[in-house]
């Protein structure tokens, strides 16, 4: 009885977690500015010094 009490505790706080971390990468998402293209692909159009 005891184990059965633990795993759905257990059970309920991973629940919880998962869904606490989608709606946290959910809500980054919405709210991440698209990066335009230079931003995006500046780092790999740079020429060496020389």
């Amino acid at each position: 009885m005891r184990s059965l009490i633990f795993g759905t505790a257990l059970l309920a706080l991973a629940t919880i977690g998962c869904s606490t971390f989608i709606s946290a990468a959910l809500s980054a998402a919405r709210d991440a500015k698209a990066a335009t293209f230079s931003e995006r692909f500046a780092p790999a159009m740079t020429l060496p010094a020389g």
